[in-house]
């Protein structure tokens, strides 16, 4: 199993026991549904609820085969993020953009995103820490441009991602729909040397 450690967090490989957090944290502590992709939780009934669960349990009891199997240096897309006493506390991870900035299965650009469903390790550092520690793998693995996305009600992840040295580059005027307000989509790009700024300061 790979592990990066940090100083208040480390990201390691998805295990079975991260099927259970991730259960709890699409039913019962679902605050962060609030902020990640809000629209996409929006007007589901219980049973398509249900039924979406249960396709999640399976998709997951496949990524633990999958990680089990795979050697550390293949390249990963994601991690867990957990707290220094070994609480799995959220996830960081990456997809693909294409040109219009969309999802994109065979996209050129690499976007990353983080959750932290658990709020009490909020507010320490925490998301900055393992965020950074993800954007450094995938740049010492050959990635040659980070982006970001996000909308502007989500004033935590656009703090977050100016932070770690990203710039704004698109914005979609009133794409998104959430919670009976329109918000544009937001794209970020990386900035390498604001990133590298921000971890000097860091290890100053």
């Amino acid at each position: 199993m790979l592990k990066l450690t940090g100083k208040k967090v480390f990201l390691r490989d998805f295990q079975e026991s991260d099927i259970v957090c991730r259960v709890r944290w699409e039913t019962e502590e679902t605050e962060w549904q609030l902020w990640d992709g809000p629209w996409e939780y929006e007007g589901l009934t219980p049973e398509q609820k249900e039924e979406e669960l249960r396709a999640y349990i399976e998709k997951m009891k496949g990524w633990v085969q999958k990680f089990r199997e795979m050697p550390d240096d293949e390249v990963r897309t994601g991690f867990q993020i957990c707290a220094a006493d070994g609480t799995c506390i959220g996830w960081c991870n990456t997809y693909l953009i294409g040109d219009d900035y969309e999802f994109c299965e065979n996209g050129r650009r690499r976007a990353i995103g983080i959750d932290i469903p658990e709020t009490a390790y909020r507010g320490q550092g925490c998301a900055s820490e393992a965020l950074s520690m993800l954007i450094v793998y995938l740049l010492e693995h050959g990635e040659k441009e980070i982006y970001t996305q996000t909308w502007s009600g989500n004033s935590r992840m656009i703090g977050l991602a100016e932070k770690l040295g990203f710039e704004e580059i698109v914005r979609k005027p009133k794409v998104r729909s959430v919670r009976g307000e329109a918000y544009d989509g937001l794209t970020f790009r990386l900035n390498p040397a604001r990133f590298q700024a921000y971890l000097d300061r860091c290890r100053a």
